[in-house]
């Protein structure tokens, strides 16, 4: 089984890397003819069904009835690796930004997606320009947008979670914003910190 998904990571990978350069190009583009972020939106869902099916991993997920698409959330979830942002994505029938480190915000490409469909850098070093986006999500999700947040600050190596940050927090209680607890189950099984292999499966 190892053997046969790092062959198969050999045609997945360059193919996904492909496909990100290419959406991100159109969504940038398309930025400047809209200013609401909805189409850029459309090129990332596009993005995160895509990735998912090309590295053959299927997502389930649990309580989408119990959510209200008209309205802005606050998700906070575990964050195990990159195909948590893809099931994201792929799956979540909402207008969604991300609270993301602010270094990919200087990655080309990337980074203009990020800005351009209304992500929120989040950086560490500088909590008082943190706070300051904090309140700029606090007032997207009161006009409906929704945004993902994982409240550990960074990716876990396994199963157990590490101490929450107390930005998310502040940020729900100011913007008075609902708070959807996620859990993500497996997702560092179908790519491992660190490494490029994928392996199809479910999360």
């Amino acid at each position: 089984m190892r053997l046969l998904a790092i062959l198969n990571s050999f045609w997945r990978v360059p193919i996904i890397l492909l496909m990100t350069v290419g959406l991100a190009t159109i969504s940038v583009i398309a930025s400047w003819f809209d200013s609401t972020g909805k189409r850029q939106h459309q090129c990332a869902r596009a993005w995160g069904a895509l990735v998912l099916w090309i590295s053959r991993v299927k997502v389930i997920t649990q309580g989408m009835d119990q959510l209200d698409p008209k309205r802005g959330y606050i998700f906070m979830a575990n964050h195990l690796s990159m195909f948590d942002h893809w099931a994201f994505l792929g799956h979540l029938p909402f207008h969604i930004g991300f609270a993301a480190k602010a270094s990919l915000f200087s990655i080309p490409l990337l980074g203009w997606h990020l800005s351009r469909s209304g992500s929120i850098p989040v950086d560490r070093k500088r909590p008082r320009r943190t706070l300051q986006n904090f309140e700029k999500i606090g007032k997207e999700v009161k006009k409906g947008v929704s945004f993902v947040i994982y409240p550990e600050g960074g990716r876990t190596f396994g199963d157990r979670l590490t101490s929450f940050k107390r930005g998310p927090f502040l940020l729900a209680k100011s913007s008075s914003a609902p708070i959807v607890p996620v859990t993500i189950i497996g997702a560092h099984r179908r790519l491992r910190r660190g490494s490029i292999i994928i392996w199809p499966g479910m999360m």
